[in-house]
């Protein structure tokens, strides 16, 4: 008896990948129409007219041509690559973030630091820090924290005698934990604007007018990261969520962490992507019912962005909603 099987397709990563196949299969000249159409999306983007599938095209044609801008570029894979990221910005940050937490919190989970814990702390904690962190907590720049770090851990492998300075780098780098967001709305909008001036889609004078779309660009990025996950060095993933639980209420993603040691499972999120949007003004009635949200409270359902501009369930969303591109 033949077997019938039917397969369920989100529209938009099924777009997402014939789009993708596109811009690997066509000529110079279908290029040259891809621009055109670029454009024509842009300048709907700068008349007021919202359309997700709009950004969905925007960050796919242009994030192979995205002039080193890496926040374009990885809200570009994260379009392409909904699912399981294993590489890119945020990837590299939230790894980062994990092992500076996952040592830090060590003896508090009732288990022994071991110089390889603090040598990947350290590192990490080198790569998460700001240049006036360091400089604060080292009294040096970067290039001279990077080879007294070096330094110390080669003499401690030789049993050898470490310097006052280096001492001071070891211990600021391999005993605390650094958090930052792998980037902010801030920096997408203005590699946003960077990149669609670099690729001619408009000329500079003309990037004025994109300011309007910086809000709902922002609630695009939330969208399109919630509910993803990335792939950590001990092969584990680890979920990303939206929300707004921190106290000054500005929406975020948070990257949640889970350990294990203490009997039941102890939840520790993390923010990996910053705004500085609150929920009252950019999101549905239904998104905002808990006014003070705990720590580890996120939206646990798919998002999308209404007619109004405003984040909601994706749920709630009517099929006539979606418009022809």
């Amino acid at each position: 008896m033949p077997v019938t099987v039917i397969l369920q397709i989100d529209m938009r990563i099924f777009e997402s990948l014939l789009y993708e196949f596109v811009l690997d299969t066509i000529p110079i000249w279908g290029k040259l129409m891809l621009d055109v159409d670029l454009r024509h999306r842009t300048r709907r983007l700068m008349a007021g007219e919202h359309r997700t599938e709009d950004l969905d095209r925007l960050f796919l044609g242009l994030r192979e041509r995205n002039f080193g801008l890496n926040c374009f570029r990885e809200m570009g894979d994260f379009v392409a690559h909904r699912d399981t990221r294993t590489k890119g910005l945020v990837t590299e940050v939230g790894r980062d973030v994990i092992t500076s937490v996952d040592v830090w919190s060590l003896k508090l989970r009732g288990i022994e630091v071991s110089l390889a814990d603090v040598t990947r702390a350290a590192y990490a904690n080198l790569a998460l820090a700001t240049d006036k962190q360091l400089e604060l907590g080292c009294g040096c720049r970067r290039p001279v924290v990077r080879n007294r770090l070096k330094s110390a851990f080669y003499k401690i492998s030789r049993c050898g005698e470490m310097t006052a300075s280096e001492l001071k780098v070891l211990d600021y780098l391999g005993n605390r934990f650094i958090w930052r967001p792998a980037f902010t709305s801030d920096q997408l909008f203005v590699e946003f604007k960077e990149v669609i001036v670099k690729n001619k889609l408009i000329e500079a004078p003309e990037v004025g007018s994109l300011q309007t779309a910086k809000s709902f660009l922002t609630l695009y990025a939330l969208s399109v990261m919630h509910g993803t996950s990335i792939k950590l060095e001990n092969g584990q993933n680890a979920k990303l969520y939206a929300g707004f639980a921190n106290s000054e209420r500005h929406l975020e993603v948070k990257i949640e962490i889970i350990f294990e040691e203490l009997g039941k499972p102890l939840m520790v999120p993390i923010c990996l992507f910053l705004t500085d949007m609150h929920p009252e003004n950019h999101c549905d009635s239904k998104l905002i019912k808990d006014k003070n949200p705990v720590l580890m409270d996120h939206w646990k359902f798919p998002l999308y962005i209404n007619d109004e501009g405003r984040l909601c369930c994706a749920s709630d969303v009517p099929s006539t909603t979606t418009k022809p591109t």
